[in-house]
């Protein structure tokens, strides 16, 4: 598969993962959580255009005639990346034991914090992420089978 096609495979996943980032990057505050907030936008990043660009050059031939079921596929498994290392992050010293204006959080908030953000965020993602893998997927298909002919 042609770098350039890997290239803007990678870029079609990371499209919704660009969104969280920039909303993160724009929304920094001063609170101790937008540290994590901006690893974590980071991690998603780089894990969604990774899958995307790797993704393709390993894929059955079959799979390449049908990409927006594997770009579907490869967009929540980043997410699922993200939310992870969510996970991990609120786990360390950037969550646990920070003031959060009523007291100190414990290792009980932060994990509540993790569930709440998993389940708010998760359908929005799932939103951008069909927005962009269908048409992207579409012109991926395009690109696939003008290269065969």
């Amino acid at each position: 598969m042609p770098i350039l096609l890997r290239l803007f495979s990678g870029f079609v996943i990371a499209l919704p993962a660009s969104v969280f980032w920039i909303l993160t990057f724009q929304s920094t505050g001063s609170e101790y959580f937008w540290k994590t907030y901006l690893i974590i936008s980071t991690v998603f990043l780089a894990t969604s255009f990774l899958f995307g660009f790797f993704f393709p050059a390993i894929v059955p031939a079959h799979w390449k005639r049908h990409p927006i079921p594997w770009s579907l596929g490869l967009g929540l498994l980043a997410w699922l990346v993200a939310l992870l290392a969510l996970g991990l992050v609120n786990l360390t010293p950037l969550c646990v034991g920070q003031d959060n204006g009523d007291g100190r959080n414990d290792i009980a908030l932060c994990i509540i914090q993790t569930v709440m953000v998993s389940i708010v965020f998760s359908p929005l993602e799932f939103i951008l992420l069909s927005l962009t893998a269908i048409p992207g997927g579409w012109l991926i298909k395009r690109l696939v089978t003008s290269e065969d002919t």
